[in-house]
């Protein structure tokens, strides 16, 4: 009986780990493109691709984020959800643009600020998943009572 209660959120933790991977294989190629294009198609530098490419991403893997990996559903909490999250973008934006920034001072080569890009994000990858695991959307399921979308709904007990 413990090993089936504690099967169970490690099988929702291996779920969020592999959807939060699918989620930066729309994500990433999705920011790289955007970058692509204002790097080569609109002949921006390094540094400005990079502010608009991360910008822009940033909506869908939100979106993704809290619907798809956690199952999130009704309104948005800004204060414990949409802000924290934005605040670890700005953070991503902040060293990817540093990354960047410092590649684009030495060479004007795409693919080069690309994998820049993309450095400083891997560095950010493993820490953005326990933060919004354990503390962004765990607080707000808490707060929420919401129950993700993968696990099976109990009665909540009587106080």
């Amino acid at each position: 009986m413990w090993a089936s209660l504690v099967a169970i959120p490690r099988a929702l933790i291996a779920i969020r780990q592999v959807r939060f991977v699918m989620v930066s294989a729309v994500s990433v190629p999705f920011s790289q493109a955007v970058f692509l294009l204002c790097k080569e198609g609109f002949e921006l530098n390094g540094t400005a691709s990079n502010l608009i490419a991360v910008t822009l991403s940033c909506v869908p893997s939100y979106v993704l984020n809290r619907y798809w990996v956690w199952g999130k559903r009704g309104r948005n909490h800004f204060w414990r959800e949409v802000f924290p999250f934005w605040a670890m973008a700005a953070l991503g934006l902040v060293l990817s643009t540093i990354f960047v920034w410092f590649v684009d001072q030495r060479t004007d080569v795409t693919l080069f600020l690309m994998a820049a890009n993309l450095s400083a994000f891997g560095l950010l990858y493993i820490a953005k998943f326990l933060v919004l695991d354990r503390v962004l959307f765990k607080v707000a399921d808490e707060m929420t009572h919401e129950v993700p979308a993968d696990h099976e709904r109990q009665p909540m007990p009587l106080a």
